[in-house]
């Protein structure tokens, strides 16, 4: 993976200050060239000299490494590039070498999960764009010899309707005025997300790929003071909301010019307050067309879910979506995809069938501005109930919605970035009690490979 990094370290770093000096460095050379000879054993002996002499001398101990696992013993050669590393602590380009060194032996020993942590030590020390480059190809190369997979995300951020409020304070009923509990009406705070998915690869073939996992994901909110005086006695973590779920994934690539059949399945089960909401199960389908030389892209998505809901006053439904979006890069480099999709519930609760035509359009910018990315979105959906309790004519609601997201790459740690997102969006409804409004925004962290 990175067999020739250690030599230009060697290289780089021998000196011939004195006669000692000297020797040492005959002594690496000589180690190099046995080492390229494909003697290790003879590399590993003049290595050993050096080391005996100065037990931290890292172009020796990077040289033992590379012996080590050349003889077929990974965990001394993953020991031994450790010390490397330990030993060039303040200078960055030994650190880079002894982790990427690091990294090499324990891939080649099959621990493609370790390998991935030690790549994004290395980026920490990279000192110019190739660099960095260089991590992230081997770290993919890394990733699809790895049958384990994992994706994490994490936010705090201001949120202005913790409780999916209503931000009307009088609805009218029947023609009648009523004033909203303070329950009833848009709680602000503060909420935090999380998302992890860990996943295991079962089947490998050159079209086609089986993976299975489990996705764990939970919102945790707190009141702030304007809102705890609204409404005593009300806790944030009243409206957390927290999903254990299982997936399985199929892929395949149908022909030559790439394109792609994804099916999906999930099932599992969330709660809402502290208490069980529903056990939930689905399964959908994505067939993706490059297009244009692979610059463009048309997917099209089906998906069926269903919840069997226990919450009280709501009863199990199915819930069919299909949908299409098209992705075009612009000359310039930027990205524009839109979406259209249509869903449409069905359940022996009247007042929850609905069917909602919606659309979507993203547009993300290829080059940094303040040394940030940017992407913005804005969509709008129609959501249409036949039934309302409130309403002889049912329920309409008109939902906008508008995103920003700057990523701040050149602020990266182990390969993570910050993302900042500002979200809003507004509904509309005939029955005030659903006319809704919320911002929020914080900042999350995601990872450049």
């Amino acid at each position: 993976m990175v067999r020739t990094l250690f030599v230009a370290l060697v290289c780089m770093t021998l000196t011939a200050t004195s006669a000692m000096a000297q020797g040492r460095d005959d002594r690496l050379s000589a180690s190099v060239e046995a080492l390229q000879a494909g003697n290790p054993a003879t590399a590993l002996t003049l290595a050993d000299v050096v080391i005996a002499e100065n037990p931290r001398d890292i172009d020796a101990l990077l040289l033992r490494a590379r012996a080590l696992s050349s003889l077929g013993q990974p965990r001394a050669a993953r020991d031994t590039a450790i010390e490397a590393y330990r030993a060039s602590e303040g200078i960055e380009a030994a650190r880079y070498a002894s982790a990427m060194i690091v990294a090499d032996v324990v891939a080649t020993d099959g621990n493609y999960t370790l390998a991935q942590f030690w790549l994004r030590r290395a980026v920490q020390h990279t000192q110019s764009d190739a660099e960095v480059a260089n991590v992230a190809r081997v770290y993919q190369t890394v990733r699809r010899q790895n049958p384990w997979s994992f994706r994490f995300s994490a936010g705090l951020s201001p949120n202005t309707n913790i409780n999916n409020g209503s931000s009307e304070k009088i609805i009218m009923i029947a023609g009648l005025p009523f004033v909203l509990s303070p329950t009833a009406r848009a709680l602000s705070g503060w909420t935090a997300e999380a998302e992890l998915g860990l996943y295991y690869r079962l089947i490998s073939t050159p079209r086609s790929q089986t993976t299975v996992g489990v996705e764990v994901a939970g919102r945790m909110n707190w009141l702030d003071a304007g809102s705890r005086a609204a409404a005593p006695g009300v806790s944030g973590h009243d409206y957390d909301y927290y999903q254990v779920a299982l997936a399985l994934r199929q892929s395949f690539i149908l022909d030559t010019n790439g394109t792609r059949l994804d099916l999906s399945g999930r099932a599992g089960r969330n709660w809402y307050g502290g208490n069980k909401l529903s056990d939930f199960y689905g399964a959908g389908a994505a067939l993706t067309f490059p297009l244009v030389d692979g610059r463009d892209s048309l997917t099209l998505t089906a998906r069926a879910d269903r919840a069997e809901i226990v919450a009280p006053g709501l009863l199990p439904e199915t819930v069919l979506r299909a949908g299409a979006t098209y992705s075009h890069e612009l000359p310039w480099g930027d990205d524009v995809s839109v979406t259209a999709t249509f869903a449409k519930s069905f359940s022996t609760g009247p007042a929850q069938v609905y069917r909602m035509p919606s659309i979507g359009v993203d547009y993300a910018l290829s080059r940094p501005i303040v040394g940030a990315l940017f992407s913005v979105g804005a969509s709008y959906a129609y959501k249409d109930y036949a039934v309302s309790p409130f309403s002889l004519t049912g329920r309409q609601d008109h939902i906008l919605g508008a995103s920003i997201t700057a990523d701040f790459r050149g602020l990266s740690y182990m390969g993570f970035s910050p993302v900042v997102t500002l979200q809003a969006n507004r509904t509309w409804s005939n029955v005030s009690i659903y006319t809704q409004q919320s911002i929020s925004g914080g900042v999350s962290l995601q990872s450049r490979f």
